[in-house]
């Protein structure tokens, strides 16, 4: 894995984003409590890298979020509607823990408007497996 996110002398971290050669795809790793603000200023550190057409494949793991609730998928959205670049055909959504009963309060519209797939999911593991059947998909 390349780590692009967060580097050795951040004593706060609260977003990791990696390009995952093994898997070619990109991956975001959200952890402790993380404010909007934070979020906002992940964003533009990691525009780059995320509006880069290094993969057609993307997973999202809020597992490690403390907050009592964190819509990243907003973070993402707002990513790609930054950039002229497509979002990823397939987006993994890992929810963080106790978070199924907030579902409903995710816009994913966006995602079907743009073509690409978004599934959520409760375990990172899950959420890597359904990604590997999308690159087979591509393929």
């Amino acid at each position: 894995m390349t780590i692009i996110s967060p580097s050795a002398s951040e004593k706060q971290s609260f977003c990791q984003v990696e390009y995952d050669a093994r898997n070619h795809w990109l991956r975001t790793t959200w952890y402790g409590f993380v404010n909007p603000q934070q979020a906002l200023q992940s964003i533009v550190s990691h525009l780059d890298l995320l509006s880069s057409p290094l993969a057609p494949l993307f997973l999202n793991d809020n597992s490690r979020v403390l907050n009592p609730w964190f819509d990243s998928l907003t973070w993402l959205r707002y990513v790609w509607e930054s950039t002229n670049t497509p979002p990823p055909s397939c987006v993994a959504h890992v929810m963080q823990p106790g978070a199924s009963a907030n579902v409903g309060d995710l816009d994913t519209s966006w995602t079907r408007n743009a073509g690409t797939d978004l599934q959520l999911f409760e375990s990172v593991c899950e959420a890597e497996e359904w990604l590997h059947t999308c690159q087979h998909k591509l393929r």
